[in-house]
């Protein structure tokens, strides 16, 4: 016969002060996130453009980024001032390059240059504005004054109220002219016109006057009236 003791399940007691004890008393390193760079800044050497900026810093050569706010573009050989971001490398300037070098300001994407006041843009030699696309000029009144001008238009569409120009000399060379008007009124002190092959002038009523003498000549004349032809003067002469 079994004594009720031998029949009860054994119970063991788990102390939770004695393992916090042992891992107290071993001494394990404690582990830290390694801290973080400040950023700093560095000169360098851009040594190619192949695929972003290769720049040659103290630490060799590493690629970068153009800042957004570095608007010059660097080429080969030109010196920069970089900033160093863990391992983001960005040029922030461009410090000096080949002497004689265009300097070139380039954006990604959309630039617009705004100012509250007066824009003013100039140059010693020369200013050259081009687009693949469109050039839009937008203004209340323009004003464009220059010594000389040359302009090569393929079309040419002008649309507008008035025009006035004045000119001491003005020469239109054209394969082909249509002036079309409601109105067409020419005022000068002298006119001369002169047309190699044919001259045609189609009218509803075609009126010529002259103060002094008004003369028609012709290897061939005629002269023909479906009604009527007059010819009134205090001598006329023929032959």
């Amino acid at each position: 016969m079994q004594s009720t003791a031998a029949r009860e399940p054994l119970t063991v007691a788990h102390d939770d002060s004695a393992q916090d004890d042992l891992l107290a008393a071993v001494d394990l390193p404690s582990i830290e996130a390694p801290p973080r760079r400040a950023p700093s800044l560095e000169t360098g050497v851009v040594r190619g453009m192949a695929s972003g900026l290769l720049v040659e810093l103290g630490g060799g050569p590493t690629i970068a980024r153009r800042a957004k706010s570095c608007l010059v573009a660097p080429d080969a050989g030109d010196r920069v001032l970089c900033a160093k971001d863990g391992d983001q490398v960005f040029v922030l300037a461009v410090l000096e390059g080949e002497a004689g070098a265009t300097t070139r300001i380039v954006a990604e994407g959309d630039l617009k240059v705004q100012a509250t006041g007066r824009l003013g843009l100039g140059a010693g030699d020369q200013i050259e504005i081009s687009a693949a696309r469109e050039v839009g000029l937008f203004a209340g009144k323009l004003q464009i004054r220059a010594q000389a001008a040359a302009a090569a238009i393929e079309e040419l569409g002008l649309v507008g109220r008035s025009l006035e120009a004045h000119l001491q000399k003005a020469v239109v060379v054209a394969e082909r002219m249509e002036v079309r008007a409601d109105r067409l009124v020419q005022r000068a002190k002298q006119a001369f016109r002169f047309i190699e092959a044919l001259e045609q002038v189609r009218a509803g009523v075609f009126d010529l006057r002259a103060e002094g003498l008004a003369a028609v000549r012709g290897e061939n004349t005629i002269v023909a009236a479906r009604t009527l032809a007059k010819l009134d003067g205090e001598q006329v002469k023929i032959g």
